[in-house]
């Protein structure tokens, strides 16, 4: 009897670990979800491309750098949420400086660009700078169509999503 609780328990917790193994590489799958205790990979309506656009099936593989600071790559280039060459979420009162999530050649990526999963969560969804695991979209892409992805921002001026967007959480799909 001890035997098979004591099997038991390192089957789930061997299930736990590989869930949450964010290293190497992998795809990042938009999960239409706010609620960590239902969300599935099940829910996604999309991935992000080679430039980080969010992106109906076309999906990228994503490397995490493995060594300081731990930030992502595409065969295009680092990726970063800081790229002012990309679209701010003017919709939302603090997004002027929010930009959407992209990936090019010549940007230095920095620790403030890193993503990291939080222990205990069924599945290794990304979160990203202090404690900030959702994102938000406009719109969902179709066919060849992409569309931004921004970091979710909230505060006493937008204590919730802004109007016609959607709150969404990255999924880690690791490949490699």
């Amino acid at each position: 009897m001890q035997l098979t609780i004591y099997a038991t328990l390192c089957a789930i917790f061997a299930t736990a670990a590989v869930a949450q193994d964010f290293s190497g590489s992998g795809q990042i799958f938009v999960i239409n979800s706010t609620d960590f205790s239902t969300a599935t990979p099940d829910l996604s309506i999309g991935c992000l491309d080679a430039r980080g656009s969010f992106s109906e099936s076309n999906c990228a593989t994503f490397t995490k750098l493995g060594a300081y600071p731990n930030t992502l790559s595409t065969s295009v280039g680092n990726c970063s949420f800081t790229d002012s060459t990309q679209p701010a979420n003017t919709d939302n009162p603090y997004g002027s400086h929010s930009y959407a999530y992209h990936c090019r050649p010549s940007f230095a990526a920095t620790v403030t660009d890193s993503f990291y999963t939080i222990k205990g969560l069924k599945y290794p969804f990304l979160c990203h700078g202090d404690i900030n695991c959702f994102y938000d979209i406009k719109n969902v892409p179709t066919s060849n169509v992409t569309m931004p992805a921004w970091e979710y921002l909230w505060g006493s001026q937008q204590t919730s999503i802004p109007a016609g967007h959607t709150q969404v959480m990255f999924y880690w799909q690791k490949t490699a």
